[in-house]
């Protein structure tokens, strides 16, 4: 077999591909690894629901029935029966949603040229291959994000007409707009530091507390506690992301979070945010103890969680320069532990 070399006029040139590249690189631009992460805030919105479910049910044994029980009782057969088919249409929201976002951050870093560095294969660099770097006509790349962001439209309008609740829309549109004006547009947000505190904000508040309230029409404070929690975690991946990224961004004008506070004090942020999901979640066990019959289901949080902090040490440890990767996939794992960790609390205490 023979080895393919580069051009000698070309050596010191990224090969290029064809301008509807290959079936692999167009799988890692979908970058299957933050796809579990980005539907995780959306699960921790589904058990954070199924608890009010229960307490509809819940009504003392005497006769004549109450009222509020006959309510509650017709409530939850309403809800039951779109339970599913809202939490479906969410989850894909979420992929979808995350999908569009990789695509469109892969055509606009690249029509920008922050991504020339990024045409080699990811084993060398353990940077992510970008499609437009790497040749790929844009006009693919930015369809492929269209397609995206309508499927997510169509899954997340299809759970506002189930549910009946149409100001969702607003939010819908909001959702997609942050998707583009991440890296697109003339003044994209991601470029001047606020990607992290969008990431926490729509795959934290919204992905959770959305899912929540559409699945029953109302959010707790449990279902706040998961969405603050992955909000800060889904931020910490990003965090990791431009952390390895800071020296490109400093030459391209991306001024992140991370390039603009620097390595050191961008790594500390990273630990902070990683530390509070523990501690939140042991101020809520404590606090519930004293006002809810189920103040033990956040104290399996806390006993689940405390892991996260180890992961976290983990995490801090991997970021020397050649093992990013390492280091953004601790940072995912604890995103679907405390997911998991969520999860399983509820069935439990159910």
């Amino acid at each position: 077999m023979t080895q393919r070399t580069r051009p000698e006029q070309d050596k010191d040139e990224p090969l290029r591909v064809s301008a509807h590249g290959s079936r692999t690189l167009w799988i890692q631009a979908f970058r299957p690894r933050t796809l579990p992460a980005s539907i995780a805030p959306v699960f921790v919105g589904i058990a954070s629901a199924v608890p009010i479910l229960e307490e509809l049910q819940t009504c003392p044994d005497i006769y004549p029935v109450p009222r509020h029980c006959v309510v509650n009782r017709q409530t939850y057969e309403q809800l039951i029966g779109s339970f599913w088919v809202v939490a479906v249409a969410c989850v894909l929201v979420a992929l979808f949603l995350q999908i569009a976002v990789n695509f469109a951050n892969d055509y606009s870093d690249g029509i920008r040229g922050s991504d020339d560095a990024r045409s080699d294969d990811e084993g060398g660099s353990d940077k992510p291959q970008r499609l437009v770097a790497s040749g790929v006509n844009p006009k693919y790349v930015f369809t492929a994000a269209a397609v995206s962001a309508l499927m997510a439209a169509v899954a997340g309008f299809v759970a506002i007409v189930v549910t009946g609740h149409y100001w969702f829309l607003a939010i819908g549109v909001a959702c997609i707009a942050a998707c583009w004006f991440y890296t697109g547009g003339k003044h994209p947000y991601g470029y001047a530091g606020l990607g992290e505190i969008a990431v926490f904000i729509f795959f934290g508040l919204i992905a959770t507390l959305g899912t929540q309230y559409l699945l029953v029409g109302s959010v707790d404070g449990l279902g706040v506690l998961g969405a603050i929690n992955t909000g800060l975690l889904s931020s910490v991946m990003l965090m990791v992301n431009n952390i390895r990224d800071i020296d490109d961004d400093m030459v391209s004008g991306k001024r992140t979070i991370a390039a603009r506070i620097g390595k050191l004090w961008a790594q500390r942020l990273v630990c902070a945010m990683l530390v509070l999901p523990v501690a939140s979640t042991i101020f809520f066990a404590v606090s519930s103890m004293f006002v809810s019959d189920f103040w033990w289901l956040p104290t399996i949080f806390a006993v689940v969680n405390v892991s996260c902090v180890f992961v976290a040490i983990r995490t801090l440890r991997g970021f020397n320069p050649h093992k990013f990767g390492k280091a953004l996939a601790f940072s995912g794992f604890i995103l679907l532990s405390y997911a998991a960790a969520h999860v399983v609390a509820v069935a439990v205490a159910l």
